[in-house]
């Protein structure tokens, strides 16, 4: 994954990981991006400098959105695993939607 500048264009940094990712990638005001992976990783980077400030396999392959909300007065993330890919070999798994920040 690479993340620029928007106003040049000039890359800013570059996050690899051992897999594709296909997920859509979430920013947050709070200065932070979220994304998974197709091995089922989780990963939660400063949206400065690319650092990875968190990751955790939570599942199997992750190709969807996350989505961020608060419920109850604290911040929760969602997502969902399992995906299986015809192109990418993946771990069979069943899908799950995985809630972090409990």
């Amino acid at each position: 994954m690479y993340a620029s500048d928007a106003d040049t264009g000039a890359w800013a940094w570059r996050a690899k990981t051992n897999y594709p990712i296909i997920s859509g990638v979430t920013p947050t005001a709070g200065g932070i991006v979220m994304f998974g992976d197709l091995g089922g990783n989780f990963y939660v980077l400063d949206s400065t400098t690319g650092k990875v400030l968190w990751n955790r396999k939570i599942g199997g392959g992750i190709g969807g959105g996350v989505v961020t909300y608060t419920a109850g007065g604290s911040q929760k993330v969602a997502v969902m695993t399992g995906l299986v890919s015809p192109l990418w070999p993946t771990e069979i798994t069943s899908a799950k939607l995985v809630v972090l920040g409990q």
